[in-house]
């Protein structure tokens, strides 16, 4: 119901992602890990700032949450490709730029 139509179609691909996770975290552990605390960082950061915000959400905000999919599917899953250049940096900044 909340998740917009856009989407709605990179659903079967973030569910992937997480299946291709499951098996490689089984390889990796420790590299699993260190993916895990970026995107929680990243995360608590953004559920800060909507908390600051008081919940209200604008276009930036929203592009941001799914940015942050595309993130795990870049770091956990990267041969299934994103669907636009992502990383920890670049959320990192956008990120910033929300808060400004």
């Amino acid at each position: 119901r909340d998740t917009p139509s856009e989407q709605l179609a990179h659903l079967p691909r973030y569910l992937q992602a997480i299946v291709l996770r499951l098996d490689k975290a089984r390889n990796d552990a420790a590299r699993d890990e260190i993916n895990t605390r970026e995107v929680q960082r990243l995360e608590q950061a953004f559920y800060r700032l909507l908390s600051q915000r008081k919940g209200q959400v604008d276009d930036a905000t929203k592009a941001f949450r799914w940015l942050l999919e595309e993130l795990r599917v870049g770091l956990f899953a990267q041969e299934l490709r994103t669907r636009q250049p992502v990383s920890v940096k670049r959320l990192e900044k956008a990120l910033a730029l929300l808060q400004a």
